[in-house]
């Protein structure tokens, strides 16, 4: 099976799909976001519990400044989780073209999920129970998918079980 790579917006879908993927067809989810989180927990530890929508801004800046080194630490630990990891491994939380250059180059199907605004926007309420600060939405970290190449599949009128079985048909090969 080959390695997925999501990309897009807050609420497009991604961890849905990811979540899918890893139900129905084995695979491990690796989340770059990982050391961005632990970093945020060690710099702002009154934050930990909180919720999503609290600490998606922090999350941001926190992704932006670990994405400004070379070479990028977020890229430097998927390496390591892609060579220690045996089966196929889902990726559900791209933000950047220079990540979806290096999925690419590692061999990933690259996939950009998106879906209109109020779609997403009710998917986020829904999933987190509120909704970020509303310049959260328009955070490069949130603009910056747009820049990536690869198939591009629409959500917005898609519910779970059927993004996840337009993804796996990308996956095994199939056109959108």
């Amino acid at each position: 099976m080959r390695h997925v790579f999501l990309i897009g917006p807050m609420g497009a879908g991604k961890t849905t799909v990811a979540q899918c993927l890893c139900e129905r067809y084995g695979y491990t989810r690796y989340a770059l976001a990982a050391p961005v989180d632990a970093v945020l927990d060690i710099a702002v530890p009154w934050l930990k519990g909180a919720g999503k929508a609290v600490r998606r801004p922090y999350l941001q800046k926190v992704g932006r400044f670990l994405r400004e080194f070379q070479p990028n630490p977020l890229l430097f630990a998927a390496e390591e989780r892609l060579r220690t990891t045996a089966g196929p491994l889902v990726i559900d939380d791209g933000r950047t073209l220079e990540e979806a250059v290096w999925a690419h180059q590692q061999g990933f199907v690259v996939i950009v999920l998106t879906a209109a605004r109020n779609v997403r926007e009710r998917r986020v309420l829904a999933r987190d129970g509120e909704l970020p600060d509303g310049r959260t939405f328009e955070d490069e970290t949130e603009q910056a998918w747009q820049d990536a190449r690869g198939i591009v599949i629409d959500t917005t009128r898609m519910h779970a079980r059927e993004m996840c079985e337009v993804v796996w048909d990308v996956v095994r090969g199939g056109d959108v």
